[in-house]
């Protein structure tokens, strides 16, 4: 969990629109963002369902019975249970938050050459899953740096596309070649190529489910 002020809060969401965290959550002081990393998560999800249910968007309704779950044992137990709200990072969930923005404020980097935000720890084998604001100011943590600080980025070369670059991910030229090349289908050989977190790194099995999720349409 990464712990964000509310200063910290609004400044990041001032960014892309007039959002504040009393618009999300009046009273609320502080907020933290909940992210999974390695297999653990991935793995619970398959144990639990199978991997899917025969509905659409299993990972996502698993992930928000997983968090409110935690949320009610944890802040909603007790004489005096803390108030809170949280939000999800799904497609199309609404309001549409800036996650990104708002791990920067709570101390990661900035999103390196893969275009997403490479954690120290986990390296790209991670991924945001909630927003809790709760009526509680955010601990105070040392932020946990940039992933991509120092690093050489082997990860561009590795790119077949040249979607991958230090001035910033080309989206477009990534799609066109992921709907060429099968080899790019249910596997990132960029993404692979990261130095960090090599030993979190995804089974082929968790790959395959975040790059089919992500196919881009024809």
């Amino acid at each position: 969990m990464l712990p964000i002020g509310r200063e910290a809060f609004d400044e990041a969401c001032a960014a892309v629109g007039p959002l504040r965290m009393r618009d999300l959550r009046p009273g609320a002081a502080g907020a933290l963002l909940v992210g999974s990393g390695g297999r653990l998560f991935f793995d619970r999800f398959v144990a639990a369902t199978g991997g899917a249910d025969g509905a659409p968007h299993p990972l996502d309704r698993f992930t928000r019975a997983e968090v409110e779950a935690a949320a009610a044992t944890t802040l909603g137990a007790g004489a005096q249970p803390i108030g809170h709200a949280i939000y999800y990072p799904f497609s199309g969930a609404t309001p549409l938050l800036p996650f990104q923005r708002l791990g920067r404020a709570a101390g990661l980097g900035a999103p390196g050459p893969l275009g997403i935000q490479i954690h120290p720890t986990y390296g790209p084998w991670w991924a945001y899953r909630a927003l809790l604001l709760w009526d509680l100011e955010a601990p105070d943590e040392p932020p946990v740096g940039d992933g991509c600080a120092g690093c050489d980025a082997p990860c561009v070369a590795a790119c077949p596309a040249g979607a991958v670059a230090r001035d910033g991910f080309v989206y477009q030229l990534c799609r066109a070649r992921r709907l060429a090349d099968p080899a790019c289908h249910l596997a990132c050989a960029a993404r692979s190529r990261c130095v960090r977190g090599p030993e979190q790194r995804y089974s082929e099995r968790q790959l395959a489910f975040h790059m089919a999720a992500s196919m881009p349409k024809p």
